[in-house]
């Protein structure tokens, strides 16, 4: 049996074959044009403020032929941060360590939630109004400690480890229903005026800081204490879609982190200057400047002693699944690091 084709049917079927070779050929869809970048209060986010000012992720956008546009946003604690990840209001979050390791555990299976990079490694200190308070033993039922998110902020998270450490094993949870949840600003001002019961604070910085010198204020403990050592406060972290799409913009957002870094570290008083300017915060400058200067205070791009905080969420019931090692949480854009 002969087989004939028509010159009209043999002209579609070229332009049919013409038009899935230039469709198997095509570039990737287009990288996003424009992004959403959500962080939590305080100095720990400089390198992101630094950012913002500069409009430095833009600027690395534009050398790899990308326009964008970034707008940045600060929000109160963990658990809003990782909603909004989520739903997709924002692109990428920083935030603590733990709201990170929460959605990672959660996300494996679907969204696929890790770190791009860390931030920073500051201490936090535990705070109290109440000069009978001298350690985490003595807190008791009619106390009051806030901190940023319940369960999930790193600062409940390391407040835990160390009521651990105070109480005895498995009993982390000891002081878990005296505390108030508070985004940084409202909870300094409840330590300082004892407003609401709150006779308790899990700080960071310049809160903290702010707070020691209000009369009557003193610390209880810290977090580096409480870790053994420096570790890392505040990742920023994104969904697997948005690095896997936007492989260029990923890049370029590393490399404007990488120079915030830098100008931070070279140029100190031009970066507070820039706090300033995006945050309006009120701190006295000089307790800012006693702040970046202490060498407790870093910015890097890899995690210190993160393994730690993930070993004990997951001893604790917090995490489901054990990471074997910060890689596993953490996307590739870092694995070069020393990090751990």
């Amino acid at each position: 049996m002969s087989l004939s084709f028509s010159p009209r049917r043999l002209a579609g079927s070229a332009l049919l074959a013409a038009a899935a070779l230039a469709f198997a050929g095509a570039p990737a869809r287009a990288e996003m044009s424009s992004v959403k970048v959500a962080t939590q209060i305080g100095l720990p986010y400089l390198p992101l403020i630094v950012m913002q000012h500069d409009k430095l992720w833009e600027q690395a956008a534009k050398a790899k032929g990308l326009d964008l546009t970034v707008e940045y946003a600060r929000l109160g604690g963990g658990g809003p941060l990782n909603d909004a990840l989520l739903s997709d209001t924002v692109q990428i979050a920083s935030a603590g360590l733990s709201p990170l390791l929460t959605l990672w555990d959660k996300t494996s299976k679907n969204y696929g939630v890790k770190a791009l990079s860390a931030i920073n490694a500051s201490p936090m200190f535990l705070l109290t109004n109440k000069e009978s308070i001298k350690s985490i033993k003595d807190f008791g039922p009619n106390d009051r400690i806030a901190l940023p998110s319940i369960k999930v902020s790193i600062q409940a998270i390391v407040l835990a480890m160390g009521v651990e450490q105070a109480f005895g094993p498995g009993k982390s949870g000891e002081l878990d229903n005296i505390q108030v949840s508070m985004a940084h600003p409202e909870a300094f001002a409840a330590l300082t005026t004892k407003a609401g019961g709150i006779t308790g604070y899990m700080a960071s910085s310049p809160f903290q800081e702010r707070a020691l010198k209000v009369p009557g204020i003193h610390k209880v403990a810290d977090s580096f204490s409480i870790q053994g050592g420096p570790a890392t406060l505040s990742v920023i972290y994104a969904k697997n879609d948005f690095v896997k799409n936007n492989p260029k913009l990923v890049e370029a957002f590393m490399e404007a982190q990488k120079k915030a870094v830098a100008l931070i570290k070279s140029d100190l008083k031009g970066s507070i200057d820039k706090y300033y300017a995006v945050t309006g915060d009120k701190t006295d400058r000089a307790i800012v400047e006693e702040i970046l200067a202490s060498p407790t205070y870093d910015f890097d791009i890899f995690p210190k002693e993160s393994m730690k905080i993930a070993e004990f969420m997951y001893k604790t019931g917090a995490l489901k699944q054990k990471p074997a090692s910060w890689k596993d949480y953490f996307f590739e854009t870092v694995h070069s690091e020393k990090g751990s």
